[in-house]
């Protein structure tokens, strides 16, 4: 007996499932809907953790990395490596270059980074271990891999990469890429930033050990002990971390100092030689300048005397010309002169040759008179006075004295005229000598003579032909005289060009030597600035691609939060109406169970069992969806847009699923056991009676009598049964408005992320340059940033700003960060960025005593206009502002202060402008690459960034995030779809009886048509109504819960949207009314009459 009656129990549940089919159909929609909803972004945010995870473990990414303003030296890294908690350390060396792609017209921003010695040693010291994607690792010294930043055009196996002959610290300038790999620091699309070329890192390659030749390290990685023991996500691992981290930079203080001695001893030294060696050089151009020098001027010397020669030759020239008439007649006069010479010589020679004829007869002639003359000296001598011959002797002597002393005379005569005439000869240089004996005197006088008669021949004969030869002799002089012109300006040219070059060339040597009197300088000025040095102490939060990655898994952990908690309210709305109204179908089963003596637990559970069968079987597609194809469409939409993480897979929760399926079959459950409590309260005989039809009561229309008039016989009825049945308006209505509310969330969200950036970037902040600077210098050194601002023609307009990132205080103790922002002129505040109220659009005055925050900042800490909040200093102490504006922003958070309250915050002086704002008129990468470049070639340029450059950023985050609201739109409308027909199913099956009733009063289908789905299409459009009123505060508080730190999404929501989600909502409610009408034309006449409902 028993056994039977479980029998027909069970077959009265199959038959009871049978026939509402359909509605057991649209219940499993909803659960399944709910569920996949729940698992598929629940399960997400945990699968990418999971994902970062494995992949930080299995390539060893670091814990810590340490970087140095001074660089890292061995002495550093050794301490680090001491610090307890430090496992391992992993020192790097790179540097950011411009270089050259084989194949590639434009230049390429490279890093260049150094690998260890055995890149795939599986070792706590190798960190970091990059992820082979082609090729194969470097093996020789001219070889590398390369990893490409984002979606820059790939590098294929086999290209050749050269350097600037100027790189330094690269042991060779050309690499050729043997593989490409992927470094595990770099796996998303989010760019780096570099000081070289245009800002903007292109590629990463990596080199040999032994490649860079530098002799400090860029940075060093650290490996925490009982780092891994914990999820990297955990609280645990992050205070592993700081606790290491602290120790870490308690030692920087003492190295930093150590490492600024020895960086001044060894630049003071480089700068000593340095200096020697230009001394040195200068000392050897001064010399070599003035050899070159002294070289031209001998050359010009040589110059000036060969024009001075030339001069005189033309003189000459033209003096022999014009003198040619005279110079013949004076060489006629000059031989009758000769002739005259010749013959007054010849008279001459005769009168001597005669005179030497006269000595030579008149000598012995003497010689005899002296020997009479002796002999009559002996004689008288003999002889004695007294004898009479002594008186003729005497007389003899004295006529022979006398003959003696005559011919002396002559003699002596005729000698004088000979020395005379040989004193004329000798003057005349007839002769060699005037001492020339006689003889010697005619011979000589004699070839004299000859000579004179040749020469004078000579000048007969000169004298007939001397026109002619001088004629010949003035073509001659001409032709030479031309020749030593030309060659005189060819060595004037010469000397030119010699002194044009020299003029270069010294120049340039000027040049260099200034250069290197300024670089001289510089190192002095850069020894002078070299400051204690700071490290920075940096975890993963540091890395962008990991942060972006755990940033990306929050935000999927918000809306999972968020949505399918809605989801779920309207499913559980719906499903309550469902088995509402099914159970108050059922009262004749129910009383008909009850009397035969069914108890009311196995009464309730043939309903129960229903909804939890179709709760069980929508979990489980609910699931095996929500597992599956929302992570992977999620992934698609993240691999495509932003990451590439091979470690990546589906993960199946139990918990998750477990508990969704306990979820779904409890909101069924205790709605299904809460309309059977109601019903199963009255007595059996209750229950066979049919239920009494609702009080008719007289509804506000009809008391518009005008109206009420107007109005036809069905629109009557349809006012009457939607104000009437109060029950079922508000469940209908509720589960429309539900369904509207969650497309209107979903466009909004849309309206809230899509345009922020160009509302950001058009409407609120007019600057599109970024300049960030070391050192003030850079804007007051001659040739510097300033200058080259001012004279190009990429650059409207510019402005000098003061940036700091700052913690502000509320007074409950509550703090945020931001960035401060101010300008040396405060007109460009207003320039360059829009205060104004987001409500309303009114314009912040921006004055002396302006301190604007921007609305996110404000709206975290609590703050009002008027409200006083603290500002941490540089010293660690905290300054009092008052609030006198909040500003729209949307894109990072910022503290605008005039120079006043900016002296206030700084101790009453302004601090160094650190920062440039500027308008650029630049509409193409190029030329903004171009312009990048060229900044970034000034000193005390730290870093260039476009806006462009960070509506890219936020591109990636905004994309991702709007396929994850175009599925949960889509999710939407496929629940909207699902709740339409269930509450439509429903509200036709309860009135079927109805509906016979009037086919049986003679009504057309269409009749039929519009009385019951008038009805509905009201219910839906009120329906939608109350979504849109409904959606709009869950809009902003969905929106609020997923916004960033750093970015606050648009909390309006666009009128089209409104349109959008009430136009969807109706039309579901259209298609389904078309697909119901087959079932109301089914609807049998004499079957419902026969119904006792």
């Amino acid at each position: 007996m028993v056994r039977a009656v479980l029998k027909s129990y069970r077959k009265n549940i199959l038959r009871e499932m049978k026939d509402n089919l359909s509605r057991m159909v649209s219940l499993f929609g909803i659960v399944a809907l709910g569920v996949m909803m729940l698992t598929g972004l629940m399960s997400f945010a945990p699968s990418m953790r999971i994902a970062g995870q494995k992949y930080y473990v299995q390539q060893n990414v670091f814990d810590l990395r340490v970087l140095s303003t001074l660089g890292l030296s061995e002495e550093d890294i050794a301490a680090i490596a001491a610090v307890d908690g430090v496992e391992a350390v992993q020192p790097v060396k790179y540097q950011d270059v411009e270089a050259q792609w084989q194949g590639q017209s434009e230049t390429a921003v490279v890093r260049l980074q150094q690998l260890p010695a055995d890149p795939g040693a599986d070792t706590a010291e190798n960190m970091n271990r990059l992820v082979l994607l082609s090729g194969r690792m470097p093996e020789a010294p001219d070889e590398c891999v390369v990893h490409v930043m984002g979606y820059g055009d790939p590098v294929e196996p086999g290209t050749v990469l050269t350097l600037p002959e100027d790189t330094e610290h690269v042991s060779r300038k050309q690499f050729t890429v043997v593989g490409t790999v992927q470094d595990p620091q770099h796996f998303s699309t989010d760019k780096e930033s570099s000081t070289a070329g245009d800002g903007q890192l292109d590629d990463i390659v990596f080199l040999p050990e032994g490649s860079l030749t530098m002799d400090y390290y860029t940075a060093c990685y650290l490996k925490v002990k009982n780092a891994g023991l914990y999820d990297n996500y955990s609280d645990e691992y992050q205070a592993t971390v700081d606790d290491t981290a602290a120790r870490v930079k308690a030692i920087s203080g003492a190295q930093c100092t150590a490492r600024r001695a020895e960086l001044i001893e060894d630049a003071s030294a480089e700068l000593a030689d340095a200096r020697a060696e230009y001394n040195d050089k200068k000392a050897e151009a001064d010399r070599q300048f003035a050899e070159a020098e002294q070289q031209l001027a001998d050359a010009q010397a040589q110059l000036d005397s060969a024009k001075a020669q030339l001069d005189a030759g033309e003189a000459e020239l033209a003096a022999n010309k014009k003198a040619l008439p005279d110079t013949m007649q004076g060489g006629a006069d000059e031989l009758v002169s000769g002739e005259q010479q010749l013959l007054e010589f010849e008279d001459q020679l005769q009168q001597i040759e005669m005179l030497v004829n006269l000595k030579k007869v008149a000598d012995p002639l003497l010689g005899y008179a002296e020997t009479a003359l002796n002999n009559a000296q002996k004689a008288l001598d003999e002889a004695e006075p007294e004898d009479e011959e002594y008186t003729e002797l005497r007389d003899a002597l004295a006529k022979a004295q006398a003959a003696y002393d005559n011919i002396k005379g002559q003699l002596d005569g005729y000698q004088a005229q000979l020395d005379a005439g040989k004193q004329q000869m000798y003057a005349k240089r007839l002769i060699s000598s005037p001492n020339l004996s006689n003889t010697d005197l005619v011979t000589e006088a004699k070839a004299a003579l000859r000579k004179m008669k040749v020469q004078l021949l000579q000048g007969q004969l000169q004298l007939s032909t001397g026109t002619a030869t001088a004629y010949t002799q003035f073509e001659a002089a001409r032709a030479q005289l031309d020749e030593g012109w030309a060659q005189y300006r060819s060595g004037q040219e010469q000397l030119d060009a010699s002194r044009t070059e020299y003029e270069t060339q010294k120049a340039d040597a000027e040049q260099k030597l200034a250069e290197g009197q300024q670089r001289i300088n510089d190192a002095e000025e850069k020894i002078a600035d070299i400051q204690n040095g700071e490290w920075y102490v940096l975890d993963r939060g540091s890395t962008l691609s990991l942060v972006t990655l755990e940033q990306y898994a929050d935000r999927m952990a918000a809306i999972a939060r968020v949505f399918p908690v809605f989801f779920f309210l309207v499913a559980a709305l719906v499903a309550s109406t469902t088995m509402t109204r099914m159970v108050d179908e059922n009262r004749l089963q129910m009383g008909t169970l009850k009397a035969l003596g069914y108890s009311n637990v196995s009464i309730a559970g043939k309903y129960l069992l229903y909804g939890i069968a179709a709760s069980i079987l929508g979990s489980i597609v609910g699931i095996a969806v929500g597992f599956v194809v929302f992570p992977t469409i999620f992934w698609y939409a993240y691999r495509t847009m932003m990451f590439s993480i091979p470690t990546f897979t589906l993960h199946f929760y139990p918990g998750l699923a477990l508990g969704s399926m306990a979820l779904s079959a409890a909101v069924i459950g205790l709605a299904t056991l809460q309309a059977c409590r109601a019903s199963l309260k009255e007595k059996s005989a209750a229950l066979l009676l049919p239920r009494a039809p609702a009080a008719g009561k007289r509804i506000l229309l009809e008391y518009l009598t005008p109206l009420w008039k107007r109005m036809s016989f069905s629109q009557k009825t349809t006012a009457r049964n939607l104000f009437r049945y109060k029950k079922r308006f508000f469940m209908t209505v509720l589960g429309v408005a539900g369904c509207t509310a969650l497309l209107l969330i979903g466009f909004g969200i849309q309206d809230s992320l899509l345009p922020m950036l160009t509302k950001q970037t058009t409407e609120l902040t007019h600057a599109d340059l970024t300049i960030s600077l070391s050192d003030e210098k850079a804007l007051t050194m001659e040739n510097g940033l300033a200058d080259l601002l001012d004279s190009s023609s990429g650059i409207t307009s510019w402005g000098r700003y003061y940036t700091k990132s700052v913690t502000l205080y509320n007074a409950e103790g509550e703090k945020e960060t931001v960035s401060l922002v101010a300008a040396a002129d405060e007109s460009q505040m207003t320039e360059y960025f829009t205060f104004r109220t987001r409500q309303g659009h009114k314009a912040i005055a921006f004055d002396d005593s302006s301190v604007i925050l921007t609305e996110k900042t404000a709206e975290k800490l609590g703050l009002s206009v008027g409200d006083s909040f603290e500002v941490e200093t540089a010293d660690g102490g905290r300054r009092s502002l008052t609030l006198t504006g909040i500003t729209e922003n949307y894109v990072f958070t910022r503290l605008y202060l005039s120079q006043a309250q900016l002296k206030t915050l700084n101790g009453g002086a302004l601090p160094a402008w650190n920062a440039v704002y500027g308008q650029t008129d630049c509409p193409t990468d190029a030329a903004r690459a171009s312009l990048s470049s060229a900044i970034l070639a000034c000193n005390y340029v730290s870093s260039v960034s476009f806006i462009e450059d960070t509506t890219q950023m936020f591109d990636g985050l905004i994309g991702c995030l709007n396929y994850v609201v175009m599925l949960v739109i889509v999710c939407a409308a496929a629940l909207a779809a699902v709740v339409l027909y269930n509450l439509i199913s429903v509200n036709l099956g309860e009135r079927k009886k109805e509906l016979a009733t009037i086919k049986v009063l003679g009504f057309y289908d269409k009749e039929v048509y519009r009385y019951i789905f008038r009805e509905i299409d009201l219910l839906s459009l009120i329906g939608s109504l109350v979504g849109l009123v409904v959606g709009i505060p869950l809009h902003q508080f969905i929106i609020r819960t997923v916004e960033m730190d750093q970015m606050m999404f648009i909390r309006s929501i666009a009128p089209r949207s409104f349109v959008f989600s009430v136009a969807l909502t109706m039309l579901f409610n259209f298609a389904v009314c078309l697909l119901m009408r087959r079932h109301v034309r089914q609807i049998s006449m004499v079957e419902s009459m026969k119904a006792p409902e």
